[in-house]
């Protein structure tokens, strides 16, 4: 099932699986519960991507009959609805019992491939939900439950494997250095605004020779850094990971006025980034801007992106830079045209 991109292809692959289950009697009660809360888990996660995307435009979220689907809703509506579905998976993989998972997932599931470890991925994913439904008592709630580790590895978490034929390589790895126009570079405004002795900067952007430079309208575009997070082509893409749980945990408390608990988080972020605790101030206002900040490096560039929702999310999209480039910042995007073709052909 792949989790990367077409979220719904993701989304229908876990209708049919769930489908498939409970139509056949070769497995146990407990199975289908099992498959059913696997299947829901990956849903939310995927409904995400479209739904903020496209924002205030809206979401199906009712599309288990592609000849048929359900309306658009609401941005809310749909992150309503999508921490219904992440609840019912959370519900059924409880009610699937104890021990492993009953088939075979892949090995980016390697220490959550038990049902109480899908269990903490499902709760880990509703905490980023509930982040975005500004509901902060449930980020906690949620995180209380998922895999979060206050003195873990930053990196633990779930993860999208890849590997040679008939696998498919990881989309994000680039050649250090090469001669291509095609890449993840490291935008201006990110660099300029590094803390200096940064950990994260020196380990996830390589200063390359010779910079990739795109002429536009707006002038000549200049990168001079590309992507580095990833060694090898078959590197795996972590999709949701203790370090961004932790940010979420510092975020929340923020949004409740528990400053000593924000700080707490947010130290060991800035501990484990090599830059010292946090001495600034700690009313509301001024938490949420150094979070904001740390998720900008912590994050950089995860699949699906952050630093445009979180903006979004903030009211900050004019703190997004265009000088570098005369672009403009949209808050969404509108749907594909095959989308909005789906309800004319419908039925046909």
């Amino acid at each position: 099932m792949c989790i990367r991109d077409r979220p719904y292809q993701a989304i229908k692959q876990a209708d049919v699986l769930i489908a498939s289950a409970n139509n056949t009697n070769l497995i146990p009660e407990t199975s289908k519960k099992a498959i059913a809360g696997f299947a829901k888990t990956i849903q939310g996660f995927q409904f995400m991507i479209p739904a903020n995307f496209v924002y205030q435009n809206g979401i199906r979220i009712n599309v288990k009959d592609p000849q048929n689907p359900g309306p658009f809703v609401p941005y809310a509506q749909a992150l309503d609805a999508i921490k219904t579905i992440l609840d019912e998976g959370d519900a059924d993989l409880q009610a699937a019992g104890a021990g492993n998972f009953p088939f075979t997932l892949t090995r980016g599931f390697t220490g959550y491939n038990s049902l109480s470890g899908l269990r903490q991925v499902n709760r880990a994913v509703t905490a980023r939900l509930n982040a975005y439904r500004k509901d902060w008592q449930g980020v906690l709630t949620a995180l209380s439950a998922s895999f979060m580790n206050l003195s873990g590895d930053l990196n633990a978490g779930p993860s999208h494997p890849y590997g040679a034929s008939p696998d498919v390589f990881n989309p994000l790895f680039y050649v250090p250095n090469a001669a291509i126009n095609t890449i993840i570079v490291v935008h201006p405004s990110v660099l300029r605004d590094t803390i200096p002795g940064d950990r994260r900067v020196r380990t996830k952007f390589f200063r390359r020779t010779t910079p990739v430079t795109v002429t536009t309208d707006a002038g000549a575009l200049v990168g001079t850094h590309q992507d580095a997070r990833w060694p090898q082509n078959t590197a795996s893409i972590p999709f949701i990971k203790n370090e961004e749980l932790i940010l979420l945990k510092a975020e929340a408390h923020a949004n409740l006025n528990q400053a000593p608990q924000a700080v707490e988080a947010i130290n060991i972020i800035r501990n484990a980034a090599g830059i010292g605790p946090y001495t600034g101030a700690t009313t509301q206002a001024a938490l949420i801007d150094e979070i904001l900040l740390q998720r900008r490096y912590s994050l950089w560039a995860e699949p699906w992106g952050h630093r445009w929702i979180d903006a979004r999310r903030y009211d900050r999209l004019n703190q997004i830079p265009t000088s570098f480039d005369g672009g403009t910042i949209f808050a969404q995007f509108p749907h594909p045209q095959a989308e909005l073709s789906w309800d004319q052909y419908k039925g046909d």
